[in-house]
């Protein structure tokens, strides 16, 4: 049987981001609810209607203006071939995260998307520059950010940097909508209804997010901080962080 090779681009790339999104690729995501649980604990969360709410806010001044800008910047420096811009986009989205769990939960993730997807092969861009910065967070010269991870894995896949980033923040709604299902019990219909109204959120605010640079960097969230920290010392706790 006569082997036919794919076809460049489209399909190979769009394969590859569902499965780098898909919970099936073993990242550890799901085992952590970004504070929702101690949200969840002490009242602060407690309806579907406040876990839109909560994922809207989260989106817009916290995940969108750090996590979305490193990702894209870290794709970009990835293309261009630039591996020590990839570390530094990684440090500096490392030290905007300042409750001791998100960061523990980024660098874990980041650290699994590295390694996962140069095992199954997703790693295979036409520079070592993928590789060259996975060493680096290996040897501890960077610390593996799970935005900045996906960023690198994504341009080494040969997705594009918008769908990477779309990759990045269906992977962080789910697992924040399971956490509620199981927290607050929130049904699948409202969890697939609130994931649907952030789709255009994603793909607009990305869009915006074009050319901004990793000094341009924001994030504030500190009632998902301040949950974080409490999370922490909690005595009963079902997710790491």
């Amino acid at each position: 049987m006569t082997q036919v090779d794919p076809p460049p681009g489209g399909g190979l790339s769009f394969l590859a981001a569902l499965q780098l999104a898909d919970s099936f690729f073993p990242t550890g995501l799901y085992a952590h609810s970004q504070g929702l649980e101690a949200m969840a604990a002490r009242g602060w969360v407690r309806s579907a209607e406040d876990v839109r709410r909560y994922l809207d806010g989260l989106l817009d001044w916290a995940v969108m203006p750090s996590d979305g800008a490193a990702l894209l910047d870290a794709h970009a420096a990835a293309e261009a071939g630039r591996t020590e811009e990839i570390a530094a986009v990684d440090r500096r989205l490392d030290a905007m995260k300042l409750p001791s769990e998100l960061r523990a939960a980024s660098r874990s993730t980041g650290r699994r998307i590295l390694d996962e997807a140069a095992s199954a092969g997703l790693s295979s861009g036409p520079a070592p520059v993928f590789d060259d910065y996975r060493r680096l967070v290996e040897d501890g010269r960077a610390p593996g950010s799970a935005a900045v991870a996906l960023g690198a894995a994504a341009w080494a896949a040969g997705i594009p940097a918008q769908d990477g980033l779309a990759v990045f923040c269906h992977g962080w709604a789910v697992g924040l909508l399971g956490a509620a299902q199981r927290l607050l019990g929130v049904t699948h219909t409202e969890a697939q209804r609130i994931l649907r109204s952030l789709h255009g959120r994603i793909v607009e605010s990305g869009g915006e997010l074009r050319g901004g640079g990793r000094r341009g960097m924001t994030a504030f969230s500190p009632w998902a901080d301040i949950a974080s920290m409490m999370h922490e010392h909690d005595d009963v706790r079902m997710f790491a962080s």
